[in-house]
């Protein structure tokens, strides 16, 4: 039998790449099958880079909130639904768990319908096979990896592969070597180390012959102006990511990412690269970004207490183990 299945996850950035191992599960176990993933159009890249999906369905999210845009999103967001409909979907999983996701799941028309209830009365009328996976206390790969196979009769992997992604290489061209990104965003103040802390750090890392790139995002733009002055003053590089794919070149030139619990951080382990994770509330163990050489920091009451000595030991322990 040759299955279609839709998978729903619009945000965020490191939650939709560890999705990718439950998607590579399915290819695996059902070799017929046919995989739509309907995702944020901002994130299409990354899906389209797995190489396990057959069909992308994208919603501009951000187009839908803004007044120019509102039109011509709310239609290629109309039209995505009509090209999943006509698939004859098989399963959906929502592994959003928003209503807005419950909703698309049971527009698509799949007779089966997976998602996480919780305590939401539309979910329970929406979903006939609940996700029992523990989204609280399971690594956030594990979760989307059990939810798929459950569904399905099937056992949780024992072994969870890390996510990856490929890009292509130009080796008439080959990128800089010996660049460290340092990704200092977040999505709020309080997961955030400072920019100071990023500063000292790469004054720390420079001296050793590696070059430093800052990245941003466009939530970040208001640590523009005085990151972009002390990259002049050091010769640093700095970028401003608005699209996904200008990211993931920037990012998988870099022979080590360190950066604030946060969707970069997960591509960088997608792409193979060693990884230090600052963490503040995130739970490690739920969501740190799964790499065989991957380091992490924690402070629950204020991240800025992590120490820039200990991130920069660790950035030469991670180094050395990785370049030998």
């Amino acid at each position: 039998m040759r299955y279609n299945f839709l998978i729903i996850r619009w945000s965020g950035m490191g939650d939709i790449i560890m999705t990718l191992p439950a998607i590579k599960w399915l290819k695996d176990n059902f070799e017929n099958c046919h995989i739509s993933y309907l995702t944020d159009t901002a994130f299409a890249g990354i899906v389209e880079k797995s190489e396990s999906v057959d069909s992308i369905a994208k919603i501009d999210r951000r187009g839908i909130a803004t007044t120019g845009r509102f039109t011509s999103s709310v239609a290629g967001a109309i039209s995505s639904m009509f090209r999943i409909r006509r698939k004859k979907i098989d399963m959906a999983f929502d592994l959003q768990g928003f209503g807005e996701t419950a909703i698309i799941a049971y527009l698509s028309g799949a007779p089966v319908r997976i998602g996480r209830i919780k305590d939401s009365p539309l979910r329970k009328r929406v979903y006939n096979s609940p996700i029992l996976a523990d989204w609280e206390n399971e690594h956030r790969t594990r979760y989307f990896a059990r939810a798929v196979a459950e569904a399905l009769g099937s056992e949780a992997p024992t072994t969870i592969e890390p996510p990856r992604i490929k890009i292509k290489t130009n080796l008439k061209n080959p990128p800089p070597e010996r660049i460290i990104g340092l990704n200092i965003g977040a999505s709020t103040e309080s997961r955030r180390w400072s920019e100071l802390n990023f500063f000292e750090l790469a004054k720390r890392l420079a001296p050793k012959g590696f070059a430093i790139r800052f990245l941003l995002g466009p939530q970040e733009v208001f640590l523009m102006k005085a990151t972009q002055k002390v990259c002049r003053q050091n010769n640093w590089d700095f970028s401003l990511h608005r699209q996904i794919e200008s990211l993931i070149k920037a990012v998988s030139e870099c022979c080590l990412l360190i950066s604030n619990d946060t969707g970069p951080g997960h591509l960088a382990a997608a792409l193979g690269l060693p990884v230090i994770t600052l963490f503040s509330t995130g739970d490690p163990d739920n969501v740190r970004p799964l790499t065989r050489h991957a380091r992490w920091f924690r402070n629950k009451n204020d991240i800025n207490q992590i120490r820039v000595a200990d991130v920069e030991q660790a950035s030469w322990e991670l180094l050395n183990a990785t370049y030998p």
